[in-house]
């Protein structure tokens, strides 16, 4: 890739990033998309969905409209609805700080400290965190590998298809 190149590539990734920063300053939710996709949830799980940040909700909204007619694999719905559900609530300082510089929101981290420190925690360990949560709420043990992002033996393909959403919503 030629310099020029790879700046076009920068800054369009700054671009996208701060696109995601004003989104979530206002998060909007389509009211029929939020219904639609808790049909696919359990009441325990629309309880876990319903309690996750609303710019979370926004964001697993938007991967699981960008997973398309994938999206029709209940593991790989549920996956997308909960992916974000053990970040819990961060201040959008720190949520910036975890996207850009990830290693120095990992080293702020400490679990159970309560404040900002424990969120910039359950960022980093969100998958795990919202793994369990998942299960606790009686997600399937697929739905939870996904989450967790650790498929097993042919899961390859529905881990790398939420990945890809995630990562472009």
């Amino acid at each position: 890739m030629t310099a020029k190149g790879a700046l076009g590539t920068r800054f369009a990734r700054g671009l996208y990033r701060t696109r995601q920063v004003v989104r979530a300053l206002r998060p909007r939710i389509d009211a029929a998309a939020l219904e639609a996709a808790l049909t696919a949830l359990t009441e325990p799980q629309k309880a876990l969905f319903l309690a996750m940040e609303r710019r979370d909700q926004r964001h697993a909204l938007e991967v699981l409209q960008r997973l398309g007619e994938a999206a029709s694999d209940p593991d790989l719905r549920v996956a997308a609805l909960l992916h974000d559900c053990g970040k819990g609530r961060a201040p959008i300082w720190l949520r910036v700080l975890h996207v850009l510089a990830p290693r120095a929101s990992r080293r702020l981290a400490k679990a159970g400290t309560g404040g900002w420190r424990a969120a910039a925690y359950r960022l980093a360990h969100h998958a795990e965190l919202g793994a369990a949560k998942a299960e606790a709420a009686g997600a399937s043990p697929a739905a939870v590998r996904l989450i967790r992002g650790r498929p097993a033996p042919g899961e390859d393909a529905k881990l790398a298809l939420l990945l890809a959403a995630d990562d472009a919503s």
